[in-house]
């Protein structure tokens, strides 16, 4: 009885709860319902979204492969070298039908992107160029080779647009965010990876281009490796070369160091959206992070506005720099044509400081020609400086203000660069005064100490023969090599700013003081660690090429090693005669060494070690060590 009357006090109870129960399911029923509409929706536009992206690839990739097709036997047929007899048995009728193929996949890469652009007016902006390359290429289809040239820029110009951001332009078929995704937001490469993987691509590029029959003058002349050598010589802006350029390579292989060279100078990533807004392509949101970073921006608005500016200032200063050279060669004696040529060349050498140059003994021959070297000069210090001051000098020049008035950073790019270019032309000056320099007049010996301490900015070019120079004057000449240029400039090193801060840090350091400023500002510790971390890794990892190249080249001189592995690390392009006498590792080990100068060691670093934050929000007990 008792047990009868617990169970039912019990079941009394639990039907509240049970009540409550079958609420909480009803509610969640009905959530589920009107939940579901919503989802199903969305998975729909997520769908949709995948498709249209899908449809938007299509075109891009039949391009790729029908363009790319053409383009390889195209090259083939023009060299005579089939890998198979049965493709060159149908290589005509292959390149025949190919060649109607192209504009067709053009024509729907047109028609596909009308189809999803906002409206006419974007889509004019963006694929002109698409339309421009079209038109031509229906009138001239029976003519293999313009057809050629026109499906290898429409494909480039497709390349670049890889890294446009693919909602933007775009209607808004789908609500999901995040659901598209461009080539390297696939690969999920980080900035560093980016900035590596690129470089990379261009060096590959330049190097199987230079090895064309075409693109050097007695054709099979040039072997692997030093076409990779000076592919990535010219990408990392360094100068070094095994064989002599003006000499050795055509009028297309010469055009291609240079291409190589403007590449390299401006960078991959500032360079491609430069090219993309020139031919009205938006820039992608991946790109515009990597350049921030690289740029050193803080805004959107600020980036695009850099990058336009970028454009402009290198454009109208090569510009200038190529019409004075072109002058001077024509007073010279050269035709005007091939005056202008030269001048185009070497002034997009000197500005991007990569120090080629097509005379045989660089620039010795107009040691004593102010015009020439003058203008070199200033193209190697506008190019050394970077961007962002340039941009300020251009606001100087507007309008003039005091130097208490300008940004720390161009404060301090000034008082460095002029004072290392002065420090170096009087330690060249005593150096070689009864040297080098004796035989010359005294105005002579300034003009030449002179310039070889612009050129030590990662320049490269020189005006007297660097043989001849005393050790001691070697080794000091070293010191400013390794030094180099300015941050976001065309020049390599571990740059001015970096030896700014490391000579603050001494002088605070004797003072006493924790703190560390410069004109009234105070650097931050991290911008101290991070640039004592570059200096130091620059230091070891020069050293260990050092020893390397040691190890591989037993009997070249200990001094003409180091001077040619502190010019490579630094993207000088200096030499004291060894590159033309280095073995094939020798040369794979300076390649390296460029690469890294160019690209920096902490950026290799981070692109080979991707960095999580793995540390919590808190801060580990202050410790003592004894230094010193």
């Amino acid at each position: 009885m008792l047990s009868n009357v617990a169970k039912l006090n019990s079941l009394i109870n639990s039907t509240p709860v049970e009540k409550n129960y079958q609420k909480e399911n009803h509610k969640k029923a009905c959530l589920l319902r009107q939940i579901r509409p919503v989802q199903d929706k969305y998975l729909a536009r997520v769908k949709i979204d995948m498709m249209a992206t899908l449809f938007l690839r299509i075109p891009f990739i039949l391009e790729l492969l029908i363009s790319g097709f053409y383009i390889v036997m195209f090259s083939l047929r023009f060299l005579g070298k089939y890998p198979f007899d049965i493709i060159e048995k149908y290589a005509d009728a292959l390149l025949s039908i190919t060649s109607y193929v192209i504009p067709f996949i053009i024509f729907i890469s047109i028609l596909t992107n009308y189809i999803y652009s906002v409206d006419l007016e974007e889509f004019f902006r963006k694929y002109i160029f698409s339309i421009i390359v079209l038109i031509p290429m229906l009138f001239t289809i029976n003519d293999p080779q313009f057809v050629f040239w026109l499906s290898s820029a429409h494909l480039l110009s497709s390349i670049l647009s890889l890294y446009d951001n693919d909602d933007g332009g775009f209607r808004d078929y789908s609500s999901a965010k995040g659901t598209s995704y461009n080539l390297f937001q696939i690969l999920k490469m980080s900035p560093a990876q980016l900035v590596l993987a690129s470089f990379i691509l261009v060096i590959v590029f330049g190097t199987f281009g230079l090895m064309l029959p075409f693109a050097t003058k007695a054709a099979g002349s040039l072997s692997f490796w030093d076409a990779l050598f000076i592919a990535t010589s010219a990408t990392c802006v360094t100068g070094l070369s095994p064989v002599n350029i003006g000499a050795e390579f055509g009028m297309f292989g010469q055009i291609l160091i240079l291409f190589l060279i403007q590449i390299g100078g401006l960078g991959i990533m500032t360079l491609s959206s430069s090219m993309a807004i020139l031919l009205g392509k938006s820039m992608g949101m991946k790109d515009r992070v990597v350049l921030q970073d690289l740029l050193d921006v803080n805004s959107m608005e600020d980036l695009v506005a850099m990058v336009t500016d970028i454009v402009r200032y290198t454009l109208v200063i090569e510009l200038w720099g190529a019409v004075i050279l072109t002058f001077a060669f024509t007073y010279d004696g050269f035709e005007f044509t091939q005056a202008l040529y030269y001048g185009i060349f070497h002034s997009i050498s000197a500005f991007c400081n990569a120090g080629f140059a097509l005379f045989d003994n660089s620039l010795e021959s107009y040691a004593l020609n102010p015009l020439v070297h003058g203008t070199i000069s200033l193209l190697i210090i506008l190019g050394g400086l970077g961007f962002i001051v340039l941009k300020e000098v251009r606001t100087i020049l507007l309008k003039p203000k005091s130097f208490a008035r300008f940004t720390l950073h161009t404060k301090i790019v000034f008082v460095m660069s002029a004072g290392l270019t002065i420090v170096g032309a009087l330690f060249i000056f005593f150096g070689e005064f009864l040297g080098a320099l004796d035989g010359y007049t005294l105005f002579e010996k300034i003009q030449i100490s002179l310039f070889q301490s612009v050129t030590l900015r990662t320049a490269g070019f020189n005006t007297i023969p660097l043989t001849n120079f005393n050790s001691f004057t070697i080794y000091g000449i070293s010191l400013m090599m390794f030094i180099g240029a300015s941050p976001g400039s065309t020049g390599g090193g571990i740059k001015t700013t970096t030896l700014a801060i490391l000579l603050q840090s001494i002088r605070s350091t004797i003072r006493g003081i924790k703190e560390i400023d410069l004109y009234d500002r105070s650097i931050h510790a991290s911008t101290v660690v991070r640039e004592t971390a570059l200096k130091f890794i620059s230091i070891i990892i020069t050293s260990g090429f050092i020893l390397l190249m040691m190890k591989i080249e037993p009997d070249q001189s200990f001094l003409s090693i180091f001077f040619e592995v502190i010019s490579a690390s630094g993207t000088v392009g200096l030499s004291l005669g060894l590159t033309p006498f280095l073995s094939v590792a020798g040369k794979v080990a300076i390649s390296f060494v460029m690469f890294i100068g160019r690209v920096g060691p902490i950026t290799l670093l981070l692109a080979i070690a991707q960095q999580k934050q793995v540390r919590g929000k808190f801060d580990y007990p202050v410790g003592r060590i004894m230094i010193g």
